[in-house]
């Protein structure tokens, strides 16, 4: 039980990492960061996994919120759905 239970640990440490950097680079983008974001939540809004919510618009499958997220340090990886470009 303490293998699955490491990797588990492991998963959401990087899950957390990812937050902290997506909302540390949204605080102050460079203007390429801005720019890749822009790009990235305009493919958010066309996707039927992102929801507009009255608090906040988030994927509704990762459940992160979208101003955030196209700020990803891990890339096209960062969509869960494989529809960022990069």
């Amino acid at each position: 039980m303490g293998q699955p239970l490491r990797l588990y640990q492991f998963i959401r440490m990087n899950k957390l990492k990812e937050i902290f950097l997506s909302y540390a680079a949204s605080m102050n983008p460079t203007e390429e960061q801005s720019q890749l974001a822009q790009e990235r939540l305009l493919t958010c809004i066309d996707c039927d996994h992102w929801i507009q919510g009255a608090v906040r618009d988030y994927c509704e499958v990762c459940g992160c919120t979208t101003s955030k997220k196209v700020f990803s340090p891990k890339g096209a990886d960062g969509c869960p759905k494989g529809k960022w470009q990069n």
